[in-house]
């Protein structure tokens, strides 16, 4: 019998990378929720925090619809994103989207954040949500797919749950 082993980090990498951007944006943000109030701030004083605050910043002048839509621009933003327009894959989505011009918050500053930024900036969104920026909706049901995602996540090692952060905020998804 042959045995293969998987890496539990890479199997909710891969598994969160198949979620559709909203059900990516609530396992992010319920993480991160979760997680905020147990980092140290020593910890996050040591993450390069000044662009990723600014970023947080500009995100909590949009309102809600606007940082819904900032938010989901800004998850699957790499590098190579400097100047585009991510539109959602569902046609009627993807129409409003370009109907209103798409979002102010330069995805291009956010995608040329290195992972420990990246990690820093969905930290403060984390620290933020429900006050100053959109909540996830109380009667938004999570797919099964993302709860067994965030069931992965929560068996992970704060050492391996920041693995994947790095992982799943620094490549394009």
């Amino acid at each position: 019998m042959t045995s293969t082993n998987i890496n539990p980090v890479e199997q909710a990498a891969s598994n969160f990378r198949k979620l559709d951007i909203d059900d990516r944006l609530v396992v992010l943000g319920s993480l991160f929720s979760k997680v905020s109030d147990t980092i140290s701030t020593s910890d996050i004083d040591k993450l390069p925090t000044q662009k990723a605050a600014e970023l947080v910043a500009q995100i909590q002048q949009l309102s809600p619809e606007e940082q819904t839509f900032a938010l989901r621009d800004l998850l699957p933003a790499s590098r190579n994103d400097q100047d585009e327009t991510i539109l959602d894959p569902h046609p009627s989505k993807a129409t409003l989207e370009l109907g209103r011009g798409g979002t102010k918050i330069p995805k291009g500053e956010y995608g040329a954040l290195n992972a420990e930024a990246k990690l820093a900036f969905w930290y403060y969104l984390g620290q933020r949500l429900g006050s100053t920026i959109i909540n996830i909706p109380r009667d938004y049901v999570l797919p099964e797919q993302a709860t067994a995602v965030l069931n992965d996540l929560q068996s992970l090692s704060a050492d391996d749950l920041v693995s994947f952060l790095k992982q799943v905020l620094q490549t394009k998804v």
